[in-house]
């Protein structure tokens, strides 16, 4: 969970090769990783007993991405 966020649940979704784009994944990865957010999302409203979720993604530098391990890598917030 990433805590420095404007919401009371913040899940980082990642896929499992680590790229610095979004464009740099192959389709079947784009596939994977987007499956495991719908997943994810199921769990989290389930657990919260939400009615709704928001999913984002900033895709470098100047989309405002601030959230660095040890490089750059292509993650979603759900």
């Amino acid at each position: 969970m990433f805590l420095n966020s404007d919401y009371d649940t913040d899940v980082l979704v990642c896929p499992v090769r680590p790229v610095e784009r979004f464009r740099d994944l192959q389709p079947n990865e784009v596939a994977d990783l987007f499956q495991m957010v719908q997943r994810v999302g199921n769990v989290v409203e389930k657990h919260f007993q939400g009615t709704s979720l928001t999913f984002s993604m900033q895709d470098g530098p100047e989309s405002g991405q601030t959230v660095k391990v040890s490089a750059d890598y292509v993650h979603t917030n759900t």
